[in-house]
């Protein structure tokens, strides 16, 4: 029995019913046999493969914030961006500045609400949307210096393999782990580097909008800021779509535009819904949801203005 045809996983589905499996049975599965789990057959044998003890109920419900609270220092992937590297980061973020004045003449760049990041208080989740390969170099140019150190990214490791993508990693701080395939790993590293104060760069739709449009938001960002009671910086990005067209190595000049939104808590957004007559106190999915939603709102309202 096929996972995504006969029982119609989708991506992440598929991604939290591996997630379920490894809480439930003390494990942790890599990308490659996630990846290759095809069928109810193949998720039994890998699970077998792992000799896991079960010391937790199966569920797809997954308790996060005992899993966030869990999670521990031995993570090599978050090495690179918890240890101090002041000549790289200085050298990195000279580029950056480069980068951004090419993108003021090249792609008439406009960056509004700047003062709402400067506002800002580490640790915290900056949440934009995702339209092309070019999004996370547009939006960390404009990060003051004290702030782009401090930032880090989870990202597809099957991105990063190659020597010159291990370089652009480390260029951008990126913390190599697969969340479609490794959702607990990479729920685990975005934990760990928010609690030593870093700021998480992370895009809730998973996946690069070539139409312009927003797409489904994952939870990811929600469950990280619920449990771990973390203002949200929503980001609107428009424009760079167009710059980098999809099935495209050419970047085209265009019009391209970033702001940055007001921050919000989800505890404020969940306290509204209760006030409102919402019953969610006990149902942590649909708090997810709730928080998740407003933030695809949010941003979705930002761009909208930024188009009129």
């Amino acid at each position: 029995m096929n996972l995504e045809i006969d029982l119609g996983l989708d991506s992440l589905a598929r991604a939290e019913t591996f997630a379920a499996l490894e809480h439930a049975f003390s494990t942790e599965f890599n990308g490659d046999e996630a990846a290759t789990a095809l069928t109810v057959r193949d998720v039994v044998a890998l699970v077998e493969s792992h000799n896991g003890s079960g010391t937790h109920p199966l569920s797809t419900d997954l308790n996060w914030a005992q899993i966030l609270n869990e999670s521990n220092e031995d993570f090599p992937e978050m090495r690179t961006v918890l240890e101090d590297r002041p000549l790289f980061i200085a050298f990195t973020y000279s580029v950056y500045r480069a980068f951004n004045l090419f993108c003021r003449v090249f792609m008439r760049l406009e960056v509004q609400g700047i003062d709402e990041l400067k506002q800002m208080q580490r640790p915290f989740l900056i949440c934009p949307n995702h339209q092309s390969y070019l999004d996370p170099f547009v939006i960390c140019s404009n990060y003051p210096f004290e702030f782009f150190r401090n930032t880090f990214h989870v990202g597809a490791s099957m991105f990063f393999q190659s020597r010159f993508m291990t370089w652009v990693a480390r260029m951008l701080q990126v913390v190599p782990v697969d969340p479609d395939t490794q959702l607990m790993r990479a729920m685990k590293a975005g934990a760990i580097g928010l609690k030593h104060g870093k700021i998480l760069n992370i895009y809730p739709e998973g996946e690069r909008a070539y139409d312009g449009e927003l797409h489904q938001f994952k939870k990811g960002a929600a469950i990280l800021a619920t449990e771990l009671d973390l203002p949200i910086l929503p980001v609107a990005i428009d424009g760079l779509h167009k710059v980098w067209a999809r099935r495209s190595w050419r970047i085209r000049p265009g019009k391209v535009k970033v702001r940055f939104g007001k921050p919000f808590y989800a505890r404020e957004i969940l306290a509204a819904a209760t006030a409102g007559g919402d019953s969610i106190e006990q149902d942590s999915a649909a708090k997810y949801e709730l928080v998740t939603e407003h933030l695809r709102q949010t941003i979705a309202g930002m761009i909208e203005d930024m188009r009129t």
